[in-house]
């Protein structure tokens, strides 16, 4: 009897307290710096968050067109695994009731760029009127979607950076992009000076993370690991290396 005894508590001692959970983390953007060679912000955000929650939970980066997961994801309210750096209007759900919604993750916004020599200063959809607009292929852009063809007109490429070359050469007037995205581009494709950022961004808004309705627990520990972020120099790090900061 003290055998099994002592060989109970050596189960004890030696099985982990919990089994982490493994965890799809989805991410759609597939442009810098979210995704840059091998790594980039997505790899690296689920890279802190399952330091921070090893023994609870662990995630598995997997970048997906965003008609997939519209496809998929948004379509299944019981799914698996959590959604990195969504806003709720992003996906239909601005009163948060159709997902489980984390704290603020990282604030952004879409800015209106244009050349320094023609400087544009954003007020409304009316600034934009008679100008060539740089878009991306499959993008909409709130209130400016039925000017398009009237009296803004619009030219899509496939990438950020296409665009912002373009505004930079004088081939378009101004583009619209999130500031996540044109900081980083700006700085790593030797384009410092060569934009102006309207002091009034397109839209403000901020990014998060979701997960079904049900996930409480899953959202909560989420929520502690943001927290604790805010003065955590290894989180600031990790802003600072992709210039959102």
């Amino acid at each position: 009897m003290m055998g099994l005894i002592r060989y109970g508590l050596l189960l004890s001692l030696v099985a982990p307290a919990m089994a982490e959970e493994a965890l799809k983390a989805y991410n759609t953007y597939q442009s810098q710096p979210f995704v840059v060679g091998q790594g980039g912000l997505a790899a690296d955000v689920v890279s802190y968050l399952n330091g921070k929650l090893k023994g609870k939970y662990q995630f598995t980066l997997s970048t997906v067109p965003r008609e997939r997961l519209n496809s998929t994801v948004i379509n299944d309210p019981k799914f698996k695994g959590v959604v990195l750096f969504m806003s709720p209007q992003f996906v239909g759900d601005a009163d948060k009731t159709r997902f489980r919604w984390s704290a603020v993750l990282m604030e952004d916004a879409n800015g209106v760029l244009s050349h320094p020599a023609k400087k544009i200063e954003y007020v409304n959809p009316d600034t934009l009127k008679g100008k060539r607009f740089a878009g991306i292929l499959g993008n909409k852009y709130a209130g400016l979607e039925e000017r398009f063809g009237k009296d803004i007109y619009r030219d899509d490429v496939a990438t950020e950076l296409a665009n912002l070359q373009k505004v930079a050469s004088g081939r378009s007037d101004v583009t619209i992009m999130s500031q996540s995205i044109y900081r980083y581009l700006i700085k790593h494709n030797g384009l410092d000076g060569k934009l102006h950022v309207s002091a009034t961004p397109h839209i403000s808004f901020s990014r998060h993370i979701f997960a079904a309705k049900a996930e409480d627990k899953l959202v909560t520990a989420l929520d502690e690991v943001m927290a604790a972020s805010k003065t955590d120099p290894a989180w600031k790090a990790l802003l600072a290396k992709y210039s959102l900061n």
